[in-house]
């Protein structure tokens, strides 16, 4: 790679990150690439920006990700790469925070199906119910959120 490309990709690389370092510029990135063919009014209000010049200033920081085009702004093929990152990057952290609430999760939904058990017993349910389809229920649901965690 000649001296020129190697510059040349390196002020890319550092633009790329530079650009996904500000909250709101993701916030964009994310609408945009939600397919809403957005129009600049959309953005801003939307997001909830401020003001017309720093919506500019962010959508000319985003050059590389989104473009417009009849009035409507769309990502670019490297916005869709980093628009998949950042669903990745959010589903992620959504499944982390699962996975550290499993025995939360799978406790709380044994406690209700205890207590729906327990009142469909006090309130004399019939018994085919609360003997055996609400308990059958309750293991499937209870095994079930376990399951979703692993």
């Amino acid at each position: 790679m000649e001296e020129k490309e190697k510059r040349e990709f390196e002020n890319l690389e550092a633009e790329v990150f530079k650009a996904l370092d500000h909250q709101m510029r993701r916030d964009i990135l994310r609408y945009v690439g939600e397919g809403r063919d957005p129009t600049f009014t959309g953005i801003l209000n939307a997001i909830r920006i401020p003001d017309s010049p720093t919506l500019a200033y962010h959508l000319k920081s985003l050059a590389p990700f989104i473009e417009q085009r009849r009035g409507t702004y769309h990502l670019t093929p490297i916005g869709k790469d980093a628009f998949n990152v950042l669903l990745k990057a959010g589903t992620y952290g959504k499944i982390a925070l699962f996975q550290k609430k499993q025995w939360g999760a799978t406790l709380g939904n044994a406690l209700l199906w205890g207590i729906a058990i327990i009142a469909a017993a006090y309130l004399e349910v019939n018994t085919i119910l609360w003997a055996v389809i609400l308990p059958f229920n309750a293991f499937i649901s209870v095994s079930t959120t376990y399951q979703l965690f692993k």
